[in-house]
């Protein structure tokens, strides 16, 4: 049982129960989170002509989130189970507006309601000593309702060929798996996966729009014990993409083959070399391919799987007592890479709008290195640092977006006493680049400036399953975006209570 309570109106409660009787079991659990919005950060200026943020907290960013769910499962043996869940969540949102310096694509939309239903299957079945077969099979649901308004009074509603708009999602899939390890010295898996997507939009003055994906994908995997020092891992797949049912747009189909190759060989008894080298595809979705979103991008029928070679060197291992760390070296070539592109007004209706390309070849090539280290019985901290380099072959005028330079990530804890548990960490980046069209753009992009944010927390147990915690996010108030426009969280406080039995 967990209640929790935090800035900007934050309230928050949870439940689980779970209980077994013999070879069956029974789990369920229940949640319900209600936000006003958030605090915005020190300094924040709304730039926009007839401004709508204008006081402490985040206008329009409300949400309200339920979820109910449950688990019946028979477990006969430990290397057999067989589960069904059912999983229900609903809530309604706001949408933050727009607080830069743009003139155009101010958009005033609130999402009244939204609704998510899961049914699955588990089955894991063990085959003899040294063969197992895991089965899958699920169908989810997804809805939504979105509403457009003139003005951030939310007093007028759209009505347009766009809005109101309602979603209605339904995807089925299927996976069967089996693992065998019955030839000496082999890990054989092999995989079969099939999932249906269909996706509908309609809105009370467009026709109803209708699409289905079918995706199949077969694939095989083998790691090969080669002597005391050595292993390989050997993997192939092919994957079948088959657009069934699209409106407007003729249907069609793509296929894809994707390999990889895996060599390790242990250094030391705490250490690990690998070398790898594979081939991997992206295919578009029905999103990339064909949604207008709402008026801000250009459908791209003919969108192309993005396909990347991958070369990786790496070491991992324990290279000191009480640590565990990793460092790798990568390198990729990505053919018909997918990115939005900012298309001009005279083709977007007046406005400028994206739409997602296939913009040529590029490459990334970077460095990732994190190190988890436990401080004798009371403490522990970890790092974790990916550096990525990514240059368009194709077109070098053209940057390429959404993914900073480098990341940072920390965190440490330390026991006070047996009862108090201090935590923090901080979280910083640098170099991400966004697609824009607005002052202070070049050639249509903008760099993002870099940010740190610092967070923590107290938790007290005062007796066994009961825990109070207390603390805090981006303590320094930083004002940071991920999009331009699109302030991030200032300060935030939050307290919570836990009880378990």
């Amino acid at each position: 049982m967990r209640l929790g309570a935090g800035s900007g109106g934050e309230r928050k409660a949870a439940a689980n129960l779970g209980m077994r009787h013999g070879d069956w079991y029974l789990q369920a659990g229940w949640s319900w989170l209600d936000a006003d919005g958030f605090p915005l950060p020190d300094g924040f200026i709304d730039y926009k002509a007839n401004p709508t943020d204008t006081g402490d907290a985040r206008e329009n960013a409300y949400r309200s989130d339920r979820r109910a769910s449950i688990k019946i499962g028979y477990a006969p043996s430990e290397r057999s189970e067989f589960a069904i869940g059912y999983v229900k969540q609903d809530g309604e949102k706001g949408n933050p507006v727009y607080t830069g310096r743009a003139g155009s694509g101010i958009r005033y939309w609130r999402w009244p309601w939204w609704v998510k239903e899961s049914l699955y299957f588990i089955g894991n079945l063990g085959l003899g000593e040294s063969s197992s077969l895991k089965l899958r099979a699920y169908e989810d649901r997804y809805g939504n309702g979105l509403e457009a308004y003139s003005d951030g009074t939310y007093a007028t509603q759209l009505n347009t060929t766009s809005f109101p708009s309602v979603y209605e999602d339904k995807t089925r899939g299927v996976s069967v798996a089996l693992s065998t390890q019955a030839i000496a010295n082999h890990d054989l898996q092999l995989a079969l996966h099939h999932k249906d997507d269909r996706h509908r939009d309609t809105n009370p003055k467009s026709p109803t729009k209708d699409y289905r994906d079918v995706t199949t994908s077969l694939a095989l995997e083998d790691s090969i014990t080669l002597g005391d020092r050595y292993g390989l891992r050997l993997g192939a797949s092919h994957e079948q993409r088959d657009a069934r049912e699209v409106y407007f747009w003729p249907v069609g189909k793509t296929s894809a083959n994707n390999a990889l190759v895996e060599l390790q060989r242990d250094v030391s008894e705490h250490g690990q070399l690998y070398a790898s080298i594979s081939r991997r595809t992206r295919f578009p979705t029905i999103k990339d391919r064909y949604s207008a979103r709402m008026g801000r991008a250009l459908p791209n029928p003919d969108l192309k799987p993005e396909t990347a070679r991958h070369l990786a060197l790496g070491w991992r291992g324990q290279p000191w007592d009480g640590a565990q760390a990793e460092a790798a070296l990568f390198h990729a070539r990505i053919d018909d890479l997918i990115e939005d592109a900012l298309v001009a007004p005279d083709q977007c209706g007046g406005s400028w709008c994206d739409q997602a390309r296939n913009i040529g070849s590029a490459h990334s090539r970077g460095v990732e290195l994190s190190l988890q280290q436990a401080l004798g019985e009371r403490g522990q901290l970890g790092v974790a640092w990916p550096l990525l380099d990514r240059d368009n072959l194709a077109d070098r005028s053209q940057q390429l977006t959404n993914s900073p330079r480098q990341r940072l990530f920390a965190h440490g804890q330390w026991a006070l006493s047996s009862r108090w548990l201090a935590t923090a960490s901080v979280e910083a980046e640098q170099g991400r680049i966004v697609a824009y069209r607005g002052p202070g753009s070049q050639g249509g992009f903008l760099r993002l400036g870099g940010y740190a944010v610092f967070g923590a927390k107290l938790v007290w147990s005062p007796r066994d399953g009961l825990d109070i915690e207390a603390g805090g996010r981006n303590l320094g108030d930083k004002w940071y975006e991920l999009a331009k426009g699109y302030p991030m969280p200032g300060r935030t406080w939050f307290l919570n209570v836990s009880y378990g039995f």
